[in-house]
This record gives structure tokens, sequence and C-alpha cells, in this order.
């Protein structure tokens, strides 16, 4: 990783962020704690009906990465309200919300630049859902679509900003804020939140985890309470090495995290003892919100570790 990374402090994103009208809890976004790389969403931002934060069933809380090379794995940990399996909801053509699929950025430009070269990586952890891929798994040259109509969501994520505002909440997406550039194209318009695989070639399969004793994980460091904790793992030779942004949705927008990270090692063959150990700085560890342009991204960042 280039130390030019890290030459902006904490504070420039902060300071950038107040300007910008939005509150997130930023001492904690982009926090290294125990191995694990955590993006804390705010706390009030989950949207159902004119109910907003910890009653809602689609309140998020937190995501988490982890890169074991003694294991050659990627573990994913998602801390929120709703389950894996998603709820029942009337208003969807299906009659049941759940997960989008998680999306990995490695391009260095925005999502929607991204998306139009296919130049995406993606995760479908569920087989309840709306995903244009069929099989539960880790693609590659993914291109996105948004599920947010049939599962009667917001229009776009000023429309979720708006609705939780006027509610008393704040919208936030972890490390990043819910209009940064990052997300152009998907702040106005009609149903265009990119939240869901629309197509991509599978690369291999996951193993989805319950339980996460013995791995570190710890989301009640970040007093991020949701209902539900669970995540999967895959190997780590399915991703790239480098910088990544990864964010995830629920199928009806009502929420949403995105998490700033770093995969900094090639996956390790058995018995081959001569690849490095991986950087302590890993993670992009937060975002001084200037992602516009091909690798504005790497710009106005700062690290803050715990544990």
């Amino acid at each position: 990783m280039k130390a030019t990374l890290f030459n902006t402090i904490l504070g420039t994103a902060t300071a950038t962020v107040c300007l910008m009208g939005v509150t997130v809890p930023q001492a904690n976004a982009g926090t290294l704690h125990n191995g694990w790389n955590y993006a804390i969403d705010s706390f009030n931002d989950g949207a159902e009906g004119n109910i907003i934060g910890a009653n809602s069933t689609y309140e998020m809380y937190g995501m988490a990465v982890k890169e074991d090379t003694q294991s050659n794995s990627i573990f994913v940990a998602i801390n929120a309200n709703l389950p894996i399996t998603g709820a029942s909801d009337n208003y969807a053509a299906d009659k049941h919300i759940g997960w989008g699929d998680l999306i990995f950025n490695f391009s260095g430009d925005n999502l929607k630049t991204a998306n139009a070269s296919g130049n995406l990586f993606g995760i479908r952890f569920t087989e309840n859902s709306n995903s244009g891929v069929s099989s539960v798994g880790v693609y590659n040259n993914v291109t996105l679509k948004s599920v947010t109509k049939e599962n009667s969501g917001f229009t776009n994520l000023t429309h979720h900003a708006d609705h939780v505002s006027s509610r008393g909440g704040t919208a936030s997406m972890g490390d990043l804020a819910y209009n940064d550039s990052y997300f152009d194209g998907q702040t106005s318009g009609t149903h265009t939140v990119l939240n869901s695989i629309k197509t991509g070639n599978l690369l291999g399969g996951i193993n989805l985890i319950n339980d996460f004793t013995g791995l570190g994980l710890d989301f009640a460091n970040f007093s991020a309470i949701g209902s539900q904790t669970f995540g999967f793992s895959f190997d780590k030779s399915l991703m790239p090495v480098g910088e990544f942004v990864a964010n995830l949705f629920a199928e009806c927008a009502n929420d949403g995290v995105a998490l700033l990270g770093e995969f900094a090692v090639a996956s390790v063959p058995p018995g081959d003892v001569s690849v490095p150990e991986p950087s302590t700085m890993l993670g992009l560890m937060a975002l001084g919100l200037t992602f516009a342009g091909s690798r504005a991204r790497k710009k106005g960042q700062a690290i803050a570790v715990e544990g």
C-alpha cells in the first residue's frame, strides 16, 4: 500500500462530512479491531414505514471483513436486524424482502462507472433474494440492477435519506456518506439503487457462518447490537489483491452500508513460506468524500486502529 493513502488525518474527513450535513459515527468508521476491518453504520437510518432505527426490521448496524492468511480465507460478517433469510412483506411483489448482493469494487472508479464496464465482483450469499444469478457464491465480471421496485422500496438514496431525516434519523452508508460521489447516479432518478447482481461469472462457493466464536469478531465493541449476526467465508484466491469498496443494501434500499478496505496478500499455496506477511495497515480506513475520477478514492484517507 502506498504511504500517501494515509496522509490526510481523520479530522479532515470528518469536517467534510459535517459540511455536507451528514452525521455518521466517524470515530468508528473504518476501524481495525481484533484483526477485523469494521464499517459501522448509522444506528437510526433503517426504515420500516414510519419506524426508524432499532425497532426497524431493516436497520443495519455494521459490516466487517477479515483476511486470514493461515486459512487463505476472507471472512465477512454482518450485524443487522434483518435475518439472512429476509422478512415477509405484503407490499413486495413476492411478499418477501431480502438482502441484495454484496459488491466488491477494486477498480478505483465509482460504482456506476465500474458497473458499466462489468468491472465488479459480487457475492450472492442467500437463496432468498431477487439476485439475477442462480447460485450462491462469488462472481466476477459483474453488472448490477436495482430490485427496489419489486420490493416496494425507495426510488433512490436521496429519497431514503429524506424519509429518514423527516422522522428524526440520519442516513449514512457506514464508511461513506449516502451522497458520496461513489454513489453517483443513485441519489436521483427512479429505482436507481444498484443493489443486486444482474449478470456475472461464478468463480466459487462460500461457507455460511452463524457462530463466529474464536474468530475475534466483536461488533459489541462499537455498540452495534443488531438482533442478527451472520456471515460467510470464501477462498481469498477468488478476489484480487488491492484496495476496494464493498457495499450492501437491503433489496428495498431501506438501509445500506459501505466498507473501505484492502486485501493485501495473494493466496498462499500450501507449503509456500516465501510470501511475505500482510501489511499492518490493512484497509482504507476513512474517505474524504472525493471519489470523482478514476483514482480520486486514493486521496483524503486516514486510519484508526483499536485493539
